[in-house]
């Protein structure tokens, strides 16, 4: 018997609606819902599609307006001209010298729009290709007119002198500055962060300045993040910082090993703390009047390594008893006259010096004397030690000698049955 063919549905005459009506009948909550995700370019072109969408951008909140590297100037100004809704964070990537003039304007519309984060990268001028001396833009007074701020980042650029009865930013809570310049010192700095009471991040990168030297202090009694990288000494000192928890300090060139000194015992609130050290310490560490006693991480990297580095470590350490992580990069090595065993470093022990330490790690090794004998020192003292990392520097030894001191290492006493050493080559 044949299979009767299947039957199938009438099709029904399509609606008489446009595309238009239809984008006309979504709800209000459902267009700035898909308007928010577009990317702001994006959005703005919407306005073309039905009446409902005509400049419903415009006072739609997104979260970002993100202009990468290479952004023609025109579309950042139609957007900040009709933008009715406020501005939560601005980001430009890279900021052309065909922009400078355009950005103090972005910055008197971005001061109506209430914005909230402010990231901003200049380009450097330069001469025939190469950088000479760098001559930065000067950001425009416009931005103390931001006082809804509460991260301002900024990056290759002059800052503007403060105004005369400048109460500050009320809601900064994050200060990032990598090269920017202050020619009119550092005093202007130092007045914006003592006035934002609310500060609780601080970066500070490669700032320049006319002066190399010039005395102040970073107040900030709020603070929980810093960090200072700085090749050059521009008097780095800072007040008491009671609600610190991170901070960072690179520091390659220093006049005054006492300033050093004061400078890391103000971070004595830390709970993590790198250091780049300057120099050789360990006379000076010795008489750190204070304890870090909330110092469960430190971090430290050494550029000119011999025994006082590690004696500047000792100093350190002692002054941190719940000390949990020590980490440990090298620098240049050093050649000692003599050969150092643990005895010199036993010199330095205090009652119980590792009480908490779990976890050491050590970059750059040579087996010098004294790296051995610090390696020794800890595996004998740190009763709750679970790992010691060493990464050997490479190509410093044969295989033969290398197989030699490993075996050196594994006969170490260990003060803790828990304790594993791992070597490995650095990358």
């Amino acid at each position: 018997m044949a299979t009767s063919p299947a039957r199938r549905r009438p099709r029904l005459p399509p609606p008489d609606i446009s595309a238009a009506e239809i984008l006309d009948s979504l709800p209000p909550a459902m267009l700035d819902e898909i308007l928010s995700r577009l990317p702001i370019r994006d959005a703005a072109r919407t306005s073309v599609l039905s009446r409902a969408w005509r400049r419903r951008w415009e006072s739609v909140p997104y979260p970002v307006l993100n202009w990468p590297r290479g952004t023609p100037s025109a579309p950042i100004d139609a957007v900040l001209a009709h933008r009715t809704c406020p501005v939560s964070e601005f980001r430009h990537q890279y900021v052309s010298e065909l922009e400078f003039h355009l950005s103090d304007l972005w910055l008197l519309r971005l001061a109506s729009l209430g914005v909230q984060s402010l990231h901003l990268k200049f380009k450097w001028l330069k001469a025939d290709g190469i950088v000479r001396i760098p001559h930065f833009h000067m950001l425009h007074s416009h931005i103390f007119s931001c006082l809804e701020l509460a991260v301002l980042d900024l990056e290759s650029c002059d800052f503007p002198g403060l105004p005369s009865g400048f109460a500050g930013f009320p809601n900064l809570t994050t200060i990032s500055f990598c090269n920017v310049r202050f020619p009119r010192g550092l005093s202007g700095l130092e007045a914006l962060i003592s006035s934002s009471s609310s500060l609780r991040r601080l970066r500070l990168e490669n700032l320049r300045m006319p002066n190399k030297y010039e005395q102040w202090v970073i107040h900030a009694p709020n603070l929980q993040s810093l960090l200072i990288s700085s090749v050059f000494d521009y008097g780095w000192q800072v007040d008491d910082l009671p609600s610190l928890e991170v901070a960072e300090i690179k520091l390659r060139n220093y006049s005054n090993d006492q300033e050093v000194v004061n400078l890391i015992s103000r971070l004595d609130q830390a709970r993590i703390l790198q250091l780049d050290m300057p120099c050789s310490l360990d006379n000076l560490l010795e008489e750190l009047p204070r304890s870090f006693v909330n110092l469960k991480s430190l971090s430290l990297h050494i550029p000119y390594c011999c025994l006082s580095s590690f004696l500047s470590i000792f100093c350190l350490v002692r002054k941190a008893p719940n000390l949990e992580v020590l980490d440990v990069e090298l620098g240049f090595h050093f050649e000692e006259d003599d050969e150092v065993d643990i005895n010199v470093l036993n010199g330095q022990r205090a009652d119980d010096p590792f009480s908490s330490l779990t976890s050491v790690h050590m970059k750059n090794v040579t087996w010098d004397s004294y790296e051995m004998a610090f390696i020794q020192f800890i595996l004998s003292e740190a009763r709750q030690l679970e790992v010691l990392s060493i990464h050997e520097s490479r190509g410093h030894l044969t295989s033969d000698e290398e197989a030699f001191v490993a075996a050196e290492v594994a006969r170490y006493r260990r003060a803790s049955p828990a304790a594993n050493v791992v070597i490995s080559r650095m990358p």
